[in-house]
């Protein structure tokens, strides 16, 4: 079996494995050989966020947009096995966007990810 067809035999494995792992306000996407597919989506009445987990779910990354003018910017929490959590960057407006990446300390990982918003 040649590299390339191992590496996405073991990128499939890998995200079959790690999904079910009871990642509450998380949908589950077909497991594929790319580095980032969208396998996860949030929204709340500020807006939508959606993007994908990386490296045996330690890292998330994505977008989160702002999708309403009522004084709220939105932006997505993940919560650790270990108790910490961490924030992505907040969307500033009605039509903005900002950048989800967000990565477990070590020694940790991300259970669920959670929608939530600021006054700005």
């Amino acid at each position: 079996m040649n590299r390339l067809k191992k590496a996405a035999i073991l990128a499939s494995t890998v995200a079959a494995l790690a999904l079910p792992l009871g990642l509450a306000s998380a949908t589950a996407a077909p497991a594929t050989a790319r580095a980032c597919e969208q396998n996860w989506d949030l929204s709340g009445s500020e807006g939508y966020a959606n993007g994908c987990y990386e490296n045996g779910l330690t890292k998330v990354s994505g977008t989160v947009h702002d999708t309403k003018a009522d004084g709220r910017c939105p932006f997505v929490r993940a919560h650790f096995t270990n108790g910490g959590v961490g924030d992505s960057n907040w969307a500033t407006g009605k039509g903005t966007k900002a950048n989800v990446s967000i990565v477990a300390p070590s020694g940790s990982s991300v259970k669920s990810l959670s929608w939530e918003y600021i006054n700005c």
